[in-house]
């Protein structure tokens, strides 16, 4: 029972992904959800609260995995210029691993309640500012040319978030190998120049 349980409510994950991002949150009803995993549209709320709720929980999964992927970076005993492009790599690889909810966690976080947004926002800048502190120490040993930190960072991410929209499973390029293209040209156009 316990694993039927968990496989239907990892459909209704995938499921609500795929039509968060393919029709909006507000388009994607509980019912249409529902239909498609092959269950009643109460039945989903024995697993989640309500739309409100499973949105949350995907967005909240896909901060766990990029938290996962970059923690490990962030404290890695290895030089900055290492460091950031194990960063750019680790963060595309958690994009690409569920293209679905990077879209979701990207662009449909924001039809949360508000107390849930607002536990998003924190989220994200805790997450952000792992990447500004990498940021900062590229800049403080002259590996990055950029004269502030906080928007170094979000250039990076800003190139990176929006992986969802054109990376293809099936496509010519692996995860790391779309990773690496964005750290060269990332690092590339910020590597300073002169000493």
């Amino acid at each position: 029972m316990a694993t039927a349980t968990s496989s239907t409510r990892d459909q209704l994950f995938r499921t609500a992904s795929q039509m968060f991002c393919d029709k909006g949150f507000h388009a994607a009803s509980i019912r249409d959800i529902a239909e498609r995993v092959g269950i009643q549209g109460g039945s989903i709320y024995s697993h989640f609260e309500s739309k409100d709720d499973l949105l949350w929980h995907i967005v909240q999964n896909a901060a766990d995995r990029f938290f996962a992927a970059i923690r490990p970076v962030a404290e890695a005993d290895v030089g900055i210029t290492q460091k950031l492009r194990m960063a750019v790599i680790a963060h595309a690889e958690v994009i690409t691993g569920d293209l679905n909810a990077a879209a979701v966690y990207t662009v449909e976080w924001r039809h949360l309640s508000p107390e849930r947004r607002a536990e998003v926002t924190k989220l994200r800048d805790e997450y952000e500012s792992i990447w500004r502190a990498m940021v900062d120490q590229g800049i403080r040993e002259r590996y990055l040319a950029a004269s502030d930190a906080a928007s170094a960072a979000r250039f990076i991410l800003s190139s990176l978030n929006y992986l969802f929209t054109w990376f293809r499973p099936d496509g010519p390029l692996t995860a790391e190998e779309v990773g690496t293209l964005i750290a060269d040209y990332t690092f590339d156009g910020l590597r300073r120049r002169t000493v």
